[in-house]
């Protein structure tokens, strides 16, 4: 069965933009979609867009930690560049309705979602994440083969050092496919800056379910979702928190509709 009214509400404007990142959390309820967490849009005042990359606009203090990085591998002969940085829900709309099936049916969003996050759902929109790309390999964009390059490689040994961690890891039980190029900030080890603590808040419920790795290392805290990292969360339906898998055509069709207004 087609759904033609969920490409309609994916395609619909955004009601609003979310407020400020460093100063929300997730609900204590979270509900995961095709194995993705909602997150909301940062907020355009937090932005800035990284100097040596054009197109490319990120958080102020994720774009400095960038730029370091940059830096660093390029001292070792590694020049590295970024695919994509902050998306908004409305581009990420684009992108994930790009193919024919991704949006008129269930089962063509739930395959788009092993690659791609739902519109309400990727970590793009939060300022924080950044797809790498060394330019020059055999290896294409966004091909698992980028672990194999120089500059995958240098990532997986430095990249904690810049505040960057690997979001979906091989083997990961998210439900993601896994993607060696996608890494979100969280800021650097010992950073106890207000933004790093609002991107540790922001990926916390998904740090203590599907640890990053490799990932910078931190000091244990709350989850956004009321767990701590240690503690494992558990997929329900119930209201006791933890997280609600939807897979059904019902249930799928309205947590897309919601993702296109959703605060974070």
């Amino acid at each position: 069965m087609r759904l033609s009214a969920l490409a309609l509400i994916l395609l619909a404007p955004i009601a609003a933009h979310a407020e400020e990142n460093a100063q929300t959390a997730a609900p204590a309820a979270v509900t995961r979609l095709f194995g993705h967490l909602p997150y909301g849009e940062a907020n355009p005042a937090s932005l800035a867009p990284v100097p040596s990359l054009a197109g490319c606009t990120l958080v102020r203090e994720v774009a400095d930690d960038l730029e370091r990085l940059r830096a660093a591998a390029r001292a070792e002969g590694i020049e590295l560049t970024a695919l994509s940085c902050f998306r908004s829900i409305a581009h990420q709309r684009q992108v994930f309705c790009a193919g024919a099936e991704n949006c008129d049916t269930v089962a063509g969003a739930a395959l788009r979602a092993r690659f791609v996050g739902p519109p309400g759902h990727s970590e793009h929109a939060t300022g924080y994440a950044v797809d790498f790309v060394q330019r020059g390999t055999d290896c294409r964009v966004t091909e698992q083969c980028f672990l194999l390059t120089p500059g995958g490689k240098w990532l997986m040994r430095r990249g904690p050092d810049f505040g960057f961690e690997l979001s979906f890891p091989q083997g990961n039980k998210q439900g993601v496919a896994w993607e060696p190029w996608h890494w979100r900030w969280v800021g650097r080890s010992g950073d106890a800056g207000p933004q790093a603590q609002a991107a540790r808040a922001r990926f916390a419920a998904a740090q203590a379910s599907w640890p990053a790795q490799p990932a910078v290392a931190r000091p244990e805290t709350k989850t956004a979702a009321g767990l701590s990292p240690g503690r494992r969360s558990v997929e329900t339906t119930g209201e006791g928190g933890g997280y609600a898998v939807s897979s059904s055509r019902a249930g799928a069709a309205m947590l897309l509709a919601n993702s296109a207004t959703r605060r974070p």
